[in-house]
């Protein structure tokens, strides 16, 4: 497990970095799998629908409401885009062996959308969230 660190390298984004304790396949299925998914967002999150490959949309009901995008790009397990809400985000998984660099990048329309997503509590959802991604990580099956 390591730090997540998260900062606004520009003016439009929203950068998240985490260091995960599990080869890139694991990491990039929790983003990917429908079944993984409500194991870490919690608060009874549903996936009503995901298809993971260009083009295809996902949408879960969570306990703040819907949330729903869509695919952009699928590189498994290198690379997912999509959008998010009022948002397009970047998530690159880098191969470190037997560990997975996640890079989440959240890219904005404006600087105001950008701000405001900070001040609702991105760095905490961010670190709690990936806390529970790595303790679903432990208790995944080796060959998953």
């Amino acid at each position: 497990m390591s730090e997540t660190t998260v900062t606004t390298p520009n003016e439009l984004e929203i950068r998240v970095e985490r260091i995960f304790d599990a080869p890139r396949s694991h990491v990039f299925s929790v983003w990917t799998d429908p079944k993984l998914i409500p194991e870490w967002w919690g608060d009874g999150t549903v996936v009503e629908e995901m298809d993971v490959r260009p083009g295809g949309t996902y949408r879960f009901q969570t306990a703040y409401g819907p949330v729903e995008g869509e695919f952009r790009e699928v590189d498994a397990p290198e690379r997912l885009v999509q959008t998010f809400q009022n948002h397009l985000q970047t998530l690159d998984f880098e191969d470190l062996g037997d560990r997975t660099k996640l890079t989440q990048t959240m890219r904005f329309a404006t600087t105001e959308e950008r701000d405001t997503t900070m001040q609702y509590g991105v760095e905490e959802g961010a670190k709690s969230g990936f806390a529970r991604v790595d303790e679903l990580l432990l208790r995944l099956p080796l060959d998953a």
